[in-house]
């Protein structure tokens, strides 16, 4: 008589069904909760209301983190969730994350870097530059295609947010907008743009705030996503990977567990003038990273641009940022963030202190 084998689905079946249970949808970069939406607006759409929801932070790092002034501290409720993206990466030409965004070091713009410091041309390393996104909750109010519950909005930062900023300095009332008793109704309208031969996209060109018809409690806290928890975040070496499509043996050579060193990680920066910034070219250029030894081994050139927002920021220049108070602890002769704020403003270009701080930097 055979011995009775002990069945290996014993407990994993149950916990297999469970996690199916609380899974969400895959949406390219982002992993969304379980019965949690996206949320998408119609080019040209006019009277759209929205409700701003915040969420509860998690993230130690947080882009809007401020220390001084409670802003988007862990167990904190803050409205949006900056990050970056990189585009037409791999085979596919898919957008990823930035790594950069999470206080970690990114191969492509390590790689990019590098090829500006060897005299590339900008039209090469403007393949590899990073976008500005945002994640907003939402609630829409009065469409026909999203049900009146929260909703995950992911845009660029050039479509939506650059004009918000501009209408809460015009009324500091308005600033309670996402607050859950106290918040305040945002009716948009959205104007339809192309870039190329890409499909209309929805970009904010004027915002009303209008008192809520009916406020909130902490309890729609439980149905609001974490926005620090919902993004699909590549290792170093996987995003190696995909940007240099090299094969495993290949990377394990190169990056070994954890990214290289920079040789001349002790060598002093040599300065180099920056270039203007051009009205199609609204990103600053990026501070030079550690570079990354290895050569890709085939770099395409980018598709026609997808029909996505975000790449309406090539067509205008960001507002230069206001100058801050000077600090007694600050190395910064002109007050800026030592060592972070390097080559983001115009007298960076003539500072003494730049090799010190782009060193600081990197």
């Amino acid at each position: 008589m055979s011995k009775k084998r002990k069945s290996n689905f014993r407990g994993k079946v149950g916990a297999d069904s469970k996690r199916q249970k609380t899974a969400g949808a895959s949406y390219g970069y982002l992993n969304l909760p379980k019965g949690v939406n996206v949320y998408s607006p119609d080019p040209g759409s006019k009277n759209v209301l929205l409700d701003f929801l915040p969420y509860i932070v998690t993230d130690q790092r947080h882009p809007d983190r401020n220390e001084e002034l409670d802003i988007a501290m862990p167990d904190t409720l803050w409205y949006k969730r900056p990050f970056k993206i990189h585009r037409n990466v791999g085979v596919d030409n898919d957008a990823v994350l930035c790594l950069a965004s999470f206080g970690k070091k990114c191969p492509i713009c390590e790689y990019r870097a590098k090829r500006i410091r060897e005299g590339a041309d900008k039209e090469e390393t403007d393949t590899m530059k990073q976008s500005m996104r945002v994640l907003y909750v939402v609630v829409p109010l009065n469409s026909k295609k999203h049900e009146a519950e929260p909703h995950i909005w992911d845009l660029s930062w050039w479509l939506f947010q650059d004009l918000l900023n501009d209408e809460l300095e015009e009324d500091e009332d308005r600033e309670v907008f996402p607050d859950l008793e106290e918040g305040l109704t945002l009716k948009l309208r959205f104007d339809s743009k192309t870039i190329g031969k890409s499909q209309a996209f929805a970009e904010a060109s004027r915002i009303d705030f209008e008192d809520r018809a009916e406020q909130y409690t902490d309890e729609i806290l439980e149905d609001v996503p974490c926005l620090d928890e919902v993004f699909n975040i590549l290792s170093y070496k996987e995003l190696f990977a995909k940007f240099t499509e090299m094969e495993d043996e290949d990377i394990a050579e190169n990056t070994g567990d954890e990214p290289e060193e920079d040789d001349d990680e002790d060598e002093k920066p040599v300065r180099r003038k920056r270039k203007t910034v051009k009205k199609e070219d609204p990103e600053p250029e990026e501070d030079d990273e550690p570079e990354v030894k290895t050569t890709p081994k085939r770099r395409k050139k980018p598709v026609e641009p997808e029909p996505e927002e975000d790449d309406e920021e090539e067509a205008q220049e960001p507002t230069r940022k206001a100058k801050p108070k000077a600090d007694a602890g600050n190395k910064c002769p002109h007050g800026h963030r030592f060592g972070t704020d390097c080559e983001e403003f115009d007298e960076c270009d003539t500072c003494d202190e730049w090799s010190d701080c782009i060193e600081a930097k990197s």
